[in-house]
């Protein structure tokens, strides 16, 4: 019985003694000694070194870390730790130890650290285990889980054996250690105990007691840790090191990652990228072709030519050419030139050419609204010029030159020249826009009824970009008493030519089909074109639409109409005019006679 007892007090000494054995080894694996040389290698290349050469466990995020900065060192015999401090200097990279693995993570600000509480024992403060450069102080003022601690970047506290086992849970309440500091992964020196099992439940932003562990503290006492308002809130990444990249200067790939980049395609910037069928890459600076698409990531400083379709993820600084279509997530400066469409989300200065549609999109950060009116520059400055040409129709917020559809522009602010083979359609226009229709929200806009020597009644309803510029439909009828009766459409285009005050002078031309013979419309041709010289007068206020307008016209008949009556190639609408043109074949007459024309606008 005796020997029984013996064995067993011996076997829980034995026990007890394990935890402190364990913390009294050699422990942390940044205490080996390394002996290494670097001359302006990627940090990617000189972690992987330490990992295959001395066994050290790395943990990082290739698209958190910009693992591609350049590492020159040369070390004889030094800690692991002092070398990782050495090569992360300076690089926004910070590193934690978390048992035997050190993982990487982005660098973090760091808080100022907080007051100790007066009544907190200098037994309680938790020992800090390795920590990067960029680990937060002892005594940050959050108490966070063992894994938000770490990606947080905060230390990463380290309780004793003697002390894990002398701290015991409170009824209803958590062990906690009596330091304010932060978190609580083990330093990897000893096994995992209960006690921090119990540490990693510890709540954010409650206060907490602890039991004292001193061996001069009175037994059972406790001491509070005050618990700071705010935890750590991990920092916004830069744009920068999100998209980490590296050059080449060539590669040759089938399709994505079947070719000399691999799976590394997607970081990879290339001077010179040919593709079989189709490629990814981080971006291009140089030259990119492909037998059926090409995407980029980033951004493409080049050319670039695919036989069905380009796509670039940000900025085009150069030539786009496909057979199908181009497309831009962003803006940028040089060419896109597609069999279909071409599509940048943000303005594009230069040219767009496609066979269907362009369309440019509005600068970041600018409302498409009225302010587009009044020359608000992009995010990047001020707009340069720009040419939009498609078969069919384009589509920009701001055009800076010419915008030239086979059907309509649509446009906010265009300075420079819309040209359409239908019609026009803008916000403002600082120049011309030409088309049959032209509807310019901020334009020009009046309705004149008018009477000439040839037409009693006359409607025209003019639009325009701007006075300088407008078109307007015409319309004109005489049957009014005994004489035939007859009438007219037609087209014109004007400009006001002067704009003081009360006073406006404005020139018309205009072309009208004439129908006569009580016919409905008649065949041959019969066109009385005119040209009219208005002038106008505002007889309520100083720059009013209402004006009372009136002018010399100038009047050229081109006739192909018979007269079966007279048995000769004539028109009605000359007779009893006083001809200074009286021109014409057999086939063809030519008049022309001087008239007036007078009547409102509104």
């Amino acid at each position: 019985m005796l020997n029984r007892i013996c064995l067993a007090v011996a076997l829980f000494f034995s026990l007890a003694g394990q935890p402190a054995l364990s913390q009294g080894r050699p422990g942390s694996v940044l205490d080996r000694k390394v002996t290494v040389v670097f001359n302006q290698a990627p940090l990617e290349s000189v972690l992987r070194t330490l990992r295959r050469q001395y066994g050290l466990r790395i943990s990082y995020s290739n698209t958190a870390l910009n693992l591609q900065q350049p590492v020159t060192l040369n070390v004889q015999n030094q800690s692991l730790r002092a070398v990782l401090n050495t090569v992360l200097a300076d690089k926004n990279i910070g590193y934690e130890l978390v048992g035997d693995q050190v993982v990487l993570h982005p660098a973090r600000k760091e808080k100022p650290q907080s007051a100790p509480n007066p009544g907190t024992s200098s037994a309680g403060k938790a020992s800090s285990t390795d920590s990067g450069p960029s680990s937060s102080p002892a005594g940050s003022s959050a108490t966070v889980s063992a894994t938000n601690s770490t990606a947080a970047g905060g230390k990463l506290a380290s309780t004793t054996p003697a002390k894990r086992r002398a701290a015991k849970p409170t009824a209803g309440k958590p062990t906690t250690p009596k330091s304010p500091g932060v978190g609580v992964a083990s330093s990897g020196r000893g096994p995992t105990t209960g006690a921090q099992v119990a540490e990693k439940k510890v709540a954010v932003r409650q206060p907490i007691t602890s039991p004292a562990t001193d061996s001069s503290a009175t037994a059972g006492a406790k001491v509070s840790a005050p618990v700071a308002s705010d935890s750590v809130a991990p920092a916004k990444e830069p744009e920068e090191l999100a998209r980490p990249t590296l050059t080449k200067k060539a590669q040759i790939s089938f399709l994505g990652p079947l070719g000399s980049n691999g799976l590394r395609s997607g970081q990879t910037v290339n001077k010179m990228s040919l593709n079989v069928l189709g490629g990814y890459a981080a971006g291009v600076d140089g030259f990119e072709a492909a037998g059926l698409f090409n995407v980029d990531r980033d951004t493409v400083a080049g050319t670039q030519l695919a036989g069905l379709a380009n796509i670039v993820g940000r900025h085009l600084d150069g030539f786009q050419g496909a057979g199908l279509m181009n497309v831009v997530a962003g803006g940028g400066t040089g060419w896109q030139a597609a069999g279909l469409l071409n599509v940048a989300t943000r303005p594009l200065n230069g040219v767009q050419t496609a066979g269907l549609f362009n369309y440019s999109g509005l600068a970041k950060g600018r409302p498409a609204s009225d302010n587009q009116s009044q020359g608000t520059e992009s995010e990047s400055g001020s707009r340069h010029g720009t040419v939009q040409a498609a078969g069919l129709f384009n589509v920009s917020p701001e055009v800076r030159g010419v915008q030239a559809a086979g059907l309509f522009n649509a446009a906010g602010t265009v300075h420079g020249v819309q040209l359409a083979g239908l019609f026009n359609v803008a916000d403002s226009v600082d120049g011309v826009s030409i088309a049959p229709f032209n509807f310019v929200r901020r334009g020009y806009h009046r309705v004149e009824a008018v009477s000439t020597e040839s037409w009693p009644v006359g409607l025209a309803l003019k639009l325009g970009g701007s006075p300088q510029f407008y078109t307007f439909l015409a319309g004109t009828y005489d049957g009014f008493g005994s004489g035939n009766r007859r009438w007219a459409l037609g087209y014109g285009v004007g400009t006001e030519m002067l704009a003081r005050h009360r006073l406006s002078v404005n020139l018309d031309a205009l072309a009208l089909q004439v129908n006569e013979a009580q016919r409905g419309w008649t065949d041959d041709l019969n066109l009385h074109n005119q040209l009219r010289l208005l002038v106008g007068l505002a007889p309520f206020k100083a720059g009013g639409h209402f004006r009372f307008v009136a002018g010399p016209t100038v009047s050229v008949l081109v006739t192909q109409r018979y007269d079966a009556e007279t048995g000769q190639i004539h028109s009605n609408l000359s007779d009893n005019r006083r001809l200074w043109l009286n021109q014409g074949s057999a086939a063809t007459r030519v008049l022309g006679w001087f008239g007036y024309c007078a009547g409102v606008r509104f």
